[in-house]
Protein backbone atom coordinates (compact mmCIF):
# COMPACT_ATOMS: atom_id res chain seq x y z
CA UNK A 1 0.00 0.00 0.00
CA UNK A 2 1.30 3.69 -1.06
CA UNK A 3 0.52 6.73 0.65
CA UNK A 4 -1.15 9.21 -1.19
CA UNK A 5 0.97 12.19 -1.70
CA UNK A 6 -0.52 15.57 -1.97
CA UNK A 7 1.25 17.22 -4.79
CA UNK A 8 0.42 21.34 -3.18
CA UNK A 9 3.25 22.34 -1.77
CA UNK A 10 3.26 22.75 1.87
CA UNK A 11 2.52 26.81 2.87
CA UNK A 12 5.18 27.75 4.85
CA UNK A 13 4.69 31.30 5.98
CA UNK A 14 7.15 33.91 4.39
CA UNK A 15 8.99 35.24 7.49
CA UNK A 16 10.18 38.81 5.57
CA UNK A 17 6.16 39.14 4.50
CA UNK A 18 5.26 38.61 8.83
CA UNK A 19 8.26 40.54 9.60
CA UNK A 20 7.03 43.38 6.94
CA UNK A 21 3.22 43.43 8.44
CA UNK A 22 4.57 43.08 12.01
CA UNK A 23 6.59 46.78 11.62
CA UNK A 24 3.62 48.02 9.34
CA UNK A 25 1.66 47.13 12.56
CA UNK A 26 3.66 48.47 14.90
CA UNK A 27 4.22 51.84 12.64
CA UNK A 28 0.15 51.96 12.87
CA UNK A 29 0.47 51.66 16.57
CA UNK A 30 3.25 54.44 17.23
CA UNK A 31 0.92 56.80 14.93
CA UNK A 32 -1.87 55.87 16.73
CA UNK A 33 0.08 57.21 20.28
CA UNK A 34 1.56 60.29 18.42
CA UNK A 35 -1.84 61.11 17.27
CA UNK A 36 -3.12 61.04 21.15
CA UNK A 37 0.34 62.75 22.23
CA UNK A 38 -0.62 65.52 20.12
CA UNK A 39 -4.26 65.96 21.24
CA UNK A 40 -3.17 66.08 24.95
CA UNK A 41 -0.30 68.40 23.93
CA UNK A 42 -3.50 70.69 22.52
CA UNK A 43 -5.35 70.26 25.88
CA UNK A 44 -2.32 71.18 27.44
CA UNK A 45 -1.59 74.42 25.76
CA UNK A 46 -5.55 75.32 26.01
CA UNK A 47 -4.39 75.20 29.71
CA UNK A 48 -1.51 77.07 29.70
CA UNK A 49 -3.81 79.84 28.16
CA UNK A 50 -6.49 80.01 30.40
CA UNK A 51 -3.98 80.19 32.94
CA UNK A 52 -2.56 83.08 31.74
CA UNK A 53 -5.29 85.10 30.82
CA UNK A 54 -7.11 84.49 34.00
CA UNK A 55 -3.61 85.94 35.55
CA UNK A 56 -3.74 88.88 33.55
CA UNK A 57 -7.64 88.86 34.43
CA UNK A 58 -6.56 89.02 38.25
CA UNK A 59 -3.97 91.85 37.59
CA UNK A 60 -7.17 94.08 36.25
CA UNK A 61 -9.41 92.78 38.99
CA UNK A 62 -7.21 94.28 41.45
CA UNK A 63 -7.51 97.86 39.87
CA UNK A 64 -11.05 97.50 39.95
CA UNK A 65 -12.94 100.04 42.53
CA UNK A 66 -15.32 98.84 45.81
CA UNK A 67 -18.71 99.59 44.90
CA UNK A 68 -18.19 99.14 40.80
CA UNK A 69 -20.85 97.40 38.98
CA UNK A 70 -19.41 93.98 37.78
CA UNK A 71 -21.01 91.45 35.64
CA UNK A 72 -19.98 87.66 36.54
CA UNK A 73 -20.34 84.67 35.17
CA UNK A 74 -22.50 82.19 35.82
CA UNK A 75 -21.82 79.56 33.25
CA UNK A 76 -20.93 80.18 29.91
CA UNK A 77 -22.39 83.08 28.11
CA UNK A 78 -24.63 83.95 31.03
CA UNK A 79 -24.09 86.50 33.79
CA UNK A 80 -25.30 88.71 36.53
CA UNK A 81 -24.86 92.04 37.37
CA UNK A 82 -23.44 92.72 40.96
CA UNK A 83 -21.53 95.35 43.19
CA UNK A 84 -18.04 94.79 43.93
CA UNK A 85 -17.50 94.69 47.49
CA UNK A 86 -14.18 93.55 48.34
CA UNK A 87 -11.33 93.57 45.49
CA UNK A 88 -8.77 92.48 47.83
CA UNK A 89 -9.82 88.82 48.50
CA UNK A 90 -10.84 86.27 46.75
CA UNK A 91 -12.88 82.72 47.55
CA UNK A 92 -10.27 79.87 46.16
CA UNK A 93 -11.81 76.86 46.06
CA UNK A 94 -8.87 74.32 47.16
CA UNK A 95 -10.62 71.18 46.61
CA UNK A 96 -13.68 68.61 48.02
CA UNK A 97 -16.13 71.79 48.00
CA UNK A 98 -13.51 73.38 50.81
CA UNK A 99 -13.66 77.38 49.38
CA UNK A 100 -11.04 79.72 51.25
CA UNK A 101 -10.26 83.29 51.37
CA UNK A 102 -6.91 84.01 49.61
CA UNK A 103 -5.52 87.55 48.87
CA UNK A 104 -4.67 88.27 44.92
CA UNK A 105 -1.16 87.95 45.01
CA UNK A 106 -1.84 84.58 46.83
CA UNK A 107 -4.18 83.27 44.25
CA UNK A 108 -1.79 84.38 41.90
CA UNK A 109 1.00 82.32 43.56
CA UNK A 110 -1.87 79.05 42.95
CA UNK A 111 -1.97 79.93 39.40
CA UNK A 112 1.25 79.86 38.96
CA UNK A 113 2.05 76.83 40.87
CA UNK A 114 -0.26 75.26 37.84
CA UNK A 115 0.95 76.67 35.61
CA UNK A 116 4.47 75.21 36.08
CA UNK A 117 2.90 71.75 36.87
CA UNK A 118 1.09 71.72 33.43
CA UNK A 119 4.25 73.18 32.02
CA UNK A 120 5.97 69.86 33.32
CA UNK A 121 3.19 67.71 31.64
CA UNK A 122 3.85 69.78 28.94
CA UNK A 123 7.69 68.95 28.55
CA UNK A 124 6.86 64.89 29.36
CA UNK A 125 4.39 65.27 26.66
CA UNK A 126 7.19 66.72 24.58
CA UNK A 127 9.44 63.80 25.37
CA UNK A 128 6.99 61.19 24.63
CA UNK A 129 6.36 62.54 20.90
CA UNK A 130 9.85 62.26 20.22
CA UNK A 131 10.63 58.73 21.61
CA UNK A 132 8.04 57.71 19.34
CA UNK A 133 8.59 59.39 16.55
CA UNK A 134 12.63 57.93 16.89
CA UNK A 135 10.75 54.34 17.17
CA UNK A 136 9.10 55.50 14.32
CA UNK A 137 11.78 56.00 12.50
CA UNK A 138 13.66 52.97 13.69
CA UNK A 139 10.66 51.19 12.16
CA UNK A 140 10.34 53.16 8.96
CA UNK A 141 14.75 52.53 8.30
CA UNK A 142 13.94 48.12 9.00
CA UNK A 143 10.78 48.17 6.77
CA UNK A 144 12.99 49.85 4.09
CA UNK A 145 15.59 47.34 4.50
CA UNK A 146 12.76 44.55 4.34
CA UNK A 147 11.39 45.54 1.51
CA UNK A 148 14.70 45.57 -0.74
Amino acid sequence: MTKKTNNKPEQVPNKQQENIQQKYFEMQMITSQIKEQQKQMQLVENQLIELAIFKKSLDDFEKVQKGTEIKIPLCPGIFAEAELKNNKELLVNIGVSVVVKKTIDETKKIIEKQFVEIQKIQRKSIENIQQLNLKADKIERELSLLSK
